[in-house]
């Protein structure tokens, strides 16, 4: 199953409380008609005028048609890894807002639907037209112009959300504390008390994730960034502090052993190519 799947759901019978199980997270911008869910612990109603978030798993759900007319919802379909790239990916927005979040976690939120969520609602319908090739990039583009909305809006609400167990949150806290501190030279140490781990835990958990030694990992990351920024003609001298370097000697021997050139050899050579490719096209 893709990560993203929309669809615009039609029924013109009432439908009975069912056994649903959602094999992803669901947003659900009902149209037509109202949707009562129950989930272990927490029952809701939603109508024509609202929008709902439903994490995956088991749920009881009713279908009620409206008078005169078919029941008719529009929905968005995405799986944990989806949400879990959004907040890393806006870990400094989040991390601004998660100090008053609520701490009750939530398995669906019901929002009302405003002057945003009714032209998105139309977009989607537009986005369904396209060839797949297109609309799973554009729908990747479109969950995080609605979650950012959405935590703009309703933070604390978003930030109850509850889609992941306690093995895919410690699995979030790992990549954040990851990810986010490359070049930062966090020890393992450091990085496992981050993540409120041991430190064989955090290096086992490290090894599954990212299939390499945390070692290893780290030093391939700095030289890609180390790279970028050589392409961009920084001064190899003022970018070893950039990628989370003492001086510029250890910079230079980690660069060679990755690329097998020196810094400077490889802005040199890329300018050379540069230049060639230049004259070629002159």
């Amino acid at each position: 199953m893709n990560s993203f799947n929309t669809y615009t759901y039609i029924s013109d019978r009432q439908t009975p409380r069912n056994k649903i199980f959602l094999p992803q997270n669901l947003i659900s911008f009902l149209e037509h008609g109202e949707k009562v869910l129950y989930y272990a612990d927490n029952k809701t109603t939603i109508t024509e005028d609202q929008f709902a978030i439903l994490s995956s798993g088991n749920c009881l759900m009713t279908e009620k048609l409206p008078v005169n007319n078919s029941y008719r919802s529009t929905m968005l379909f995405f799986d944990n890894t989806t949400i879990t790239n959004f907040f890393l990916k806006y870990a400094s927005i989040v991390d601004k807002i998660s100090t008053g979040s609520s701490k009750t976690k939530m398995p669906f939120l019901v929002f009302e639907k405003d002057e945003f969520i009714r032209n998105y609602i139309t977009s989607l319908k537009l986005i369904q037209k396209k060839p797949a090739s297109f609309s799973d990039k554009i729908l990747e583009l479109k969950f995080e112009e609605l979650m950012l909305h959405l935590i703009e809006e309703y933070p604390n609400e978003i930030l109850s959300f509850q889609t992941k167990n306690n093995e895919e949150h410690s699995d979030f806290e790992i990549r954040k504390a990851v990810e986010l501190n490359v070049t930062s030279n966090l020890t393992l140490e450091e990085l496992a008390f981050l993540c409120h781990t041991s430190v064989s835990t955090f290096k086992r958990k490290f090894i599954k994730r990212y299939n390499e030694t945390p070692s290893r990992y780290f030093l391939q990351k700095k030289m890609e960034i180390a790279k970028s920024l050589l392409l961009q003609n920084e001064i190899p001298s003022e970018i070893f502090y950039k990628v989370g370097y003492e001086n510029h000697s250890s910079f230079s021997q980690s660069f060679k052993k990755v690329y097998g050139i020196s810094p400077k050899e490889f802005q040199q050579q890329n300018l050379t190519v540069s230049r060639q490719l230049l004259d070629d096209q002159q």
